[in-house]
């Protein structure tokens, strides 16, 4: 008996080492506590924002002016506290912010930032700023995350964890959606990838912040729940698709609308504070007109879910798409902070509305909540938090309609993003990592200076041309001696491809009379002169190739440097 009592211990050992099991019990003891202490803080915050918001509307009602007068002081207020207060200085979007302390900054956030940002989103949206209420969580329970991990004097990448979970844990309470949490936590960080590692932390983070939320705040859902179960037609899933492809194209402009307004406010040269001011002066006077528009709006797209939106005309609806992605904009840019993506859901609830309208349909609702879903996916590229969301807040009973729609726009949009500066599409490379982190930390140092440097002061003019009537043998000897494996192949000095060191090897010694012309050669990256180190570093961050070819002319296609991500990862180790 006890011969066997020692091989069942010796294989449990072997199975679940003690340093395995101990690590196990560290993360969830770790996971959980954190869960714990952000649902009391989103409780926290969200208390502050509805006092600020009965405050504010109090406001309103006094005079017809105080409409402009409330978004135009709290917007300024929200700035001012982020500026005087914040590590970053940087108001915005809390996404925005997240990503960049999870890819640059080893999952740092201070405890101002943890702090001042999140009641700057509060401030903001209660005044009547257009921003949704995830990007005062994530900032909250990213900065708890993070500070717990600088506690703990954990490694960076152990940093990034719980950085991402403790966002994934606010997201969890404020919507009271645990699944939601969990699977925003696992997509946020890239377009095209998942963060695997984040899932068992986040899991029991979002969990324990979730029973928080709901025993001081309630266990109602923000948006309507569709009680009854819709069989799904084939032409309702052939709506669902149309969906989609609306959805794609609407959610890419709110993203370029979002973006230009960004670069206009970097083009207009004025004193800081004026942004903010004109920003709420724009709130405002938009408030006076079309109130829905302003603040989170929930109550709104509540009313289109249930249907009440029936006696409400077609310009409506349209004005509440245009304005909303306008005055989202305007707030996030000018000064105000709060996140993108329930507006975004308000955006979709319209356009799902403005669907229906058109083209009546039994199944109204799910193909509203399906256009609300797809919109999240295709201008936040998180294609299974969308699902999850809705199938959380309003029910499962829309979920095939709601994976149809979100999994078309998803696909369609491409990887258009709120996010493109600090979301790259799929998981650093080593010397990838190294190159956006310089060049993040350079450009918050040198700005404009080194973001509109041209490409011809960072790129290297040492490497070797083939030609596509040289022999293999001919090339073998040409390459000798070169520090690169990839080589640009001309003809009469134009490029016409490229071909590396491997593919030259890979042909035996009687087959080597060939002429490079004749071999398969991949399609060359080229960029020119006029390019700034700007868009080398994107180009980097959106392809899979190491090297980039610098022509001087897109027509003439002449090679005259080339820059690779090792040199360019010199170039800004010598520049800093």
């Amino acid at each position: 008996m006890s011969r066997q009592l020692n091989r069942m211990a010796k294989w449990g050992r072997d199975y679940l080492p003690p340093d395995l099991l101990n690590d196990y019990i560290r993360l969830a003891t770790v996971s959980i506590a954190m869960g714990l202490a952000i649902g009391i803080g989103i409780v926290i915050i969200e208390e502050f924002y509805n006092y600020f918001l009965e405050v504010a509307t109090f406001l309103k009602t006094l005079h017809p002016v105080m409409v402009i007068v409330v978004p135009v002081v709290g917007i300024t207020f929200a700035y001012e506290l982020v500026v005087r207060f914040s590590t970053t200085k940087q108001a915005g979007g809390g996404s925005h912010r997240l990503l960049e302390a999870y890819h640059y900054e080893g999952g740092v956030m201070t405890q101002k930032d943890t702090v001042f940002e999140p009641l700057a989103s509060a401030i903001t949206m209660g005044a009547g700023g257009s921003a949704g209420f995830e990007g005062p969580s994530l900032l909250l329970g990213g900065g708890i995350g993070s500070l717990i991990a600088q506690r703990l004097n954990l490694e960076p990448h152990e940093a990034q964890r719980l950085l991402i979970s403790g966002a994934a844990a606010g997201v969890a309470a404020v919507f009271k959606a645990p699944l939601t949490g969990i699977m925003f936590a696992l997509e946020i960080p890239y377009r095209r990838d998942l963060s695997r590692n984040a899932f068992i932390p986040a899991t029991l983070a979002s969990i324990s912040a979730y029973f928080v939320a709901v025993n001081f705040l309630g266990t109602s859902t923000i948006f309507p729940l569709i009680p009854r179960f819709v069989v799904p037609r084939p032409l309702t899933l052939l709506h669902a698709f149309a969906i989609g492809i609306i959805t794609a194209i609407i959610g890419t402009l709110f993203v370029r609308v979002f973006s230009a307004t960004s670069d206009l406010k970097t083009r207009v040269n004025l004193p800081h504070v004026y942004y903010p001011i004109i920003g709420g002066v724009i709130v405002g006077v938009t408030g006076l007109f079309l109130p829905q528009v302003t603040g989170i709006g929930y109550e709104t797209v509540n009313e289109i879910v249930l249907g009440l939106s029936h006696s409400w005309s077609v310009w409506l609806l349209l004005a509440l798409v245009v304005f909303k992605i306008i005055v989202t904009s305007v707030t996030l840019t000018s000064g105000g902070s709060g996140g993108v993506f329930v507006p975004t859901l308000f955006v979709g609830a319209a356009l799902g509305s403005l669907y229906v309208r058109f083209i009546p349909v039994p199944d109204e609702q799910v193909l509203i909540v399906a256009a609300m879903a797809s919109m999240i996916a295709s201008s936040n590229k998180t294609l299974l938090t969308s699902v999850v969301f809705v199938s959380e807040t309003a029910g499962p009973s829309s979920i095939i309609f709601t994976l149809i729609a979100a999994a078309t726009s998803y696909f369609i949009s491409r990887d258009v993003s709120f996010y493109e500066e600090v979301q790259p599409i799929d998981e650093f490379s080593e010397e990838e990592e190294t190159v956006n982190v310089l060049y993040h930390i350079l450009s918050k140092q040198k700005g404009k200076q080194l973001v509109e440097a041209r490409v011809d002061e960072f790129m290297s003019r040492d490497f070797v041309v083939l030609r596509e009537n040289m022999r293999i043998e001919e090339a073998l000897f040409e390459v000798q001696g070169s520090r690169n494996r990839v080589y640009p192949v001309t003809r009469r000095g134009q490029l016409i491809g490229q071909t590396t060191l491997e593919d030259l090897l890979t042909f035996p010694p009687e087959k080597r009379k060939l002429q490079i012309g004749l071999l398969p050669m991949s399609h060359p990256d080229v960029l020119t002169v006029d390019d700034t180190v700007e868009g080398v570093v994107r180009y980097f961050m959106h392809s899979e190739s190491t090297v980039v070819w610098i022509v001087d002319d897109r027509e003439k296609m002449r090679v005259v440097g080339i820059v690779t991500e090792n040199n360019l990862m010199l170039r800004l180790m010598e520049a800093m």
